[in-house]
């Protein structure tokens, strides 16, 4: 069952403020787009997000994320009381096994990779960002399929 993108960045934003690893907002979108590319990949290219990315200047975007954790800016997410949209209640629980999963993964792979350098991964040559992104234009999505493509490539190799 997809989800929406918010309540993965939520439990990332969560697990960077319990283990004091927060994260920006840059990297928040790259570390969803990375869960998101993982449950595609193992899971037979069911989604994780409801959402689609869309490729943006500095890569892969959801724009709701956007959205809920802008007042942030570019500095560390310490705490989520800026957080309104996202319904902070028992988010964390009402994920299935298959998200945990995901976010788990996704944490232990990225928790220690600045949001430049994740950035910059996400620009790489052939990267599902690279395929379709267009300078000055924010709303080209990004498709599941080659989200999911290349990160069966990423996680066999």
């Amino acid at each position: 069952m997809p989800y929406p993108a918010s309540y993965i960045a939520y439990a990332l934003v969560k697990k960077g403020i319990e283990s004091g690893q927060f994260v920006t907002q840059m990297k928040l979108q790259k570390m969803v787009f990375f869960a998101h590319g993982y449950h595609l990949a193992k899971y037979n290219g069911e989604p994780l997000i409801q959402e689609n990315f869309e490729a943006w200047r500095f890569g892969p975007v959801v724009p709701d994320i956007y959205q809920d954790f802008k007042l942030y800016g570019s500095s560390p997410i310490r705490d989520t009381d800026l957080c309104f949209a996202i319904p902070k209640d028992n988010v964390l629980y009402e994920l299935d096994d298959k998200a945990k999963d995901a976010v788990e993964y996704t944490w232990e792979a990225t928790k220690d990779i600045g949001a430049l350098a994740l950035s910059n991964w996400t620009h790489a040559e052939d990267s599902p960002w690279s395929r379709v992104y267009q300078p000055g234009t924010l709303s080209v999505p990004i498709d599941n399929k080659d989200i999911k493509d290349y990160f069966e490539n990423l996680l066999a190799a």
